[in-house]
Formats: C-alpha cells, sequence, structure tokens
C-alpha cells in the first residue's frame, strides 16, 4: 500500500511539474511573440488607388512582423520542409530566381556573401505564403500592409519632406547587391514595425489589385495616382505598379516579405531557436 502511495505521489509531481513546463514553455511563446511581432490596432486610411470619395479604406486590427523574414530563419523553414528547397521545390511554385543568392551547393545561403540578419530576397508568392502559414500567420493583405505604412509620426513638414526626399532617392536606385540588415533603415511606425520603406519591397497576400490589368509601369501611371499628395503616395505608386508585373513565381532580388498574425497565441515555430 505504502508503495503505492509512493507511486501516486511521484506521479502527481511529474503531473504538476508537465504543467508548469508547459505554462513556462506557453509564457516563452508570448514573450517570443511580444518581441517578434507587435499589434497593429484597427484604423482607416486613404488608398492611392481608387476609392469611394470622402470613404477611407477601413482596416481590422492584425499583428505584423517587426521586420521582414531574414535569410537564417528561411533557412530553418527549409530545415523542415524539404520540398521548398532550392533543388526540391516544383517549377510550377517558383522560376528559376528561386533563392539564387544562395549557395548552390548544399542549397545553403552564403552569409560571408550575403550578411547576416538580411531579409530573404528571390522568394516566390508561393514560397511566401508557405512560410508564413508555417509560422502560424499568412502574408499581410495589401491594405493591411500599406495602412501600417502610414502609421508614422512626423513633428514638422521640414521632416515629411526630408522622409519624402529619402523614399524618392530610394525607389529611384534600389540596389539590391548590397542590401542592409532588417531594422537598419531607422524608419518604424508609431506601433514599431520597421523597414517598411528603404531596404526591400515585401509579398502581399493580394498583391495584384483587380484594376491592375488596366494599369503599366509608366511615369504617365505613377503622376496620376499622386492625388494624395502626401508622404507616402510616390512610394505608394511605385509598391503597386511594381507588385502588378510580378507573378506568383516571380523571384527577384527586390523582393521579399513579412508575416501578419490574426492571434498572437497562433502557432510558434522558431521560438526554441529564438529565445
Amino acid at each position: 500500500m505504502k508503495l503505492l502511495t509512493n507511486i501516486a505521489s511521484v506521479a502527481t509531481v511529474l503531473s504538476r511539474w508537465t504543467i508548469m513546463v508547459a505554462l513556462l514553455s506557453f509564457a516563452a511563446d508570448i514573450a517570443w511573440a511580444q518581441q517578434n511581432r507587435v499589434l497593429v490596432p484597427s484604423g482607416s486610411f486613404h488608398s492611392v488607388m481608387p476609392e469611394v470619395e470622402g470613404e477611407a479604406v477601413k482596416v481590422n486590427t492584425f499583428y505584423l512582423d517587426v521586420t521582414a523574414v531574414t535569410n537564417e530563419k528561411f533557412e530553418k523553414f527549409l530545415d523542415q520542409n524539404k520540398n521548398w528547397q532550392p533543388n526540391e521545390v516544383p517549377a510550377v511554385f517558383t522560376n528559376k530566381g528561386y533563392l539564387k543568392h544562395w549557395k548552390e551547393e548544399g542549397q545553403r545561403p552564403d552569409y560571408e556573401d550575403v550578411g547576416r540578419e538580411r531579409p530573404v530576397t528571390n522568394v516566390s508568392w508561393f514560397a511566401a505564403n508557405a512560410y508564413c502559414q508555417w509560422a502560424g500567420g499568412r502574408l499581410p493583405t495589401l491594405n493591411e500592409w500599406e495602412y501600417s505604412a502610414q502609421l508614422m509620426d512626423f513633428d514638422s513638414s521640414t521632416e515629411i519632406n526630408e522622409f519624402t526626399t529619402k523614399l524618392v532617392s530610394w525607389y529611384s536606385s534600389v540596389d539590391t547587391k548590397n542590401i542592409g540588415e532588417v531594422g537598419s533603415t531607422g524608419i518604424k511606425t508609431r506601433v514599431g514595425v520597421k523597414d517598411q520603406f528603404g531596404l526591400i519591397m515585401e509579398w502581399v497576400e493580394d498583391f495584384k489589385p483587380p484594376v491592375a490589368d488596366e494599369l503599366s509601369l509608366d511615369c504617365g501611371t505613377v503622376g496620376r495616382m499622386q492625388q494624395l499628395g502626401n508622404a507616402y503616395s510616390y512610394a505608394a505608386s511605385i509598391r503597386y505598379i511594381t507588385r502588378m508585373s510580378y507573378n506568383p513565381r516571380s523571384s527577384t532580388s527586390m523582393i521579399g516579405f513579412r508575416c501578419a498574425y490574426d492571434d498572437i497565441d497562433s502557432k510558434f515555430k522558431l521560438e526554441e531557436e529564438e529565445l
């Protein structure tokens, strides 16, 4: 009887220990999530795309990665999803440019060449979508991405003008061979999202809005999309038009991505390595 009592006591202790470990793991998950993704509160914004006059585009609350997905994180995704490795991925999901900046031998990033903590580029929309699903999220919608990008505060018109000039300069001569680290642009929204300007272009869930077929990448189109006349107008116009020139298989050295989430406690895949 005493032996059974001792076994029951040990089982109780182990059960409590298991629960405690699970709670600590969950707390660690939440801490990781809070460091790497932020809440973007609901609101509205005016798009450069045609909209109902006087009615801003409404966006619901969502979570968004603080920075773009890096080569390091995408490499971990490939470690667990062999079918997305460059020599395995079906041609229907990407073109020949897929991860071309990685080493051919071993299918790994050449960090001496590309540097550490750089945003992954040369990924197709399909691959970006698969990564975000694996990470428990999804690609942000076009409206979510653009709304988040406009959540910036300026103290003066001079600061706005300086920001606009900086953007025009960057979009006029994107240097894809010398991409900086994520978080290095110094551009940050009021809720903490970084680098939505000045680092790379990014995939969004609906990157080709319905009116895209009527637009082309020319100066006249860009000019007609400047009706907002604010600091974001030129940059947003370039993003819309550039995305329209892509298809879901496109993989270029200019475009990467970040993920959005509907819940902070969605699945976590990278936390153990990141903590």
